[in-house]
């Protein structure tokens, strides 16, 4: 064998039989497998990117979901409840800023009759109800 000649042996074929650079070495061979197209997940964000007119107002899919989640809750599902709080904790909503406390400025001593009256005044406007003093 001359020195400038190639190898031939067990995994070496003759340089006329090798496979040429950048030739698959079976070109009918198994297809490649498609890839869905849209992807799933680009079919979701552009569904929930849509913008949809309900009661004249315009909002995303994604707003109109999370606002039913929203009302869903509201109306006492407990599923629904959990899921919003799942997502609140994930975007990070649950945690106020500052410290928690607050403080309650008292204007001056009130006796506790007329107290309970305006307390009673002040919560029936979230209970739509009436409250009536000692004067009618």
């Amino acid at each position: 064998m001359a020195s400038g000649e190639d190898e031939v042996g067990f995994g070496k074929p003759p340089k006329q039989h090798r496979f040429k650079k950048g030739q698959s070495g079976n070109p009918a061979g198994r297809p490649r497998k498609e890839k869905p197209n849209p992807s799933a997940r680009a079919l979701l964000e552009r569904i929930a990117s849509e913008e949809v007119e309900i009661g004249g107002r315009t909002m995303t899919m994604r707003e109109l979901e999370l606002r039913a989640i929203h009302h869903k809750a509201a109306k006492g599902d407990v599923s629904a409840s959990r899921h919003l709080m799942k997502l609140r904790e994930q975007a990070g909503c649950d945690q106020l800023p500052g410290p928690r406390g607050g403080v309650l400025v008292v204007p001056s001593a009130v006796p506790i009759d007329e107290w309970s009256i305006a307390a009673a005044r002040q919560q029936a406007k979230f209970r739509n109800q009436q409250v009536y003093d000692e004067d009618g």
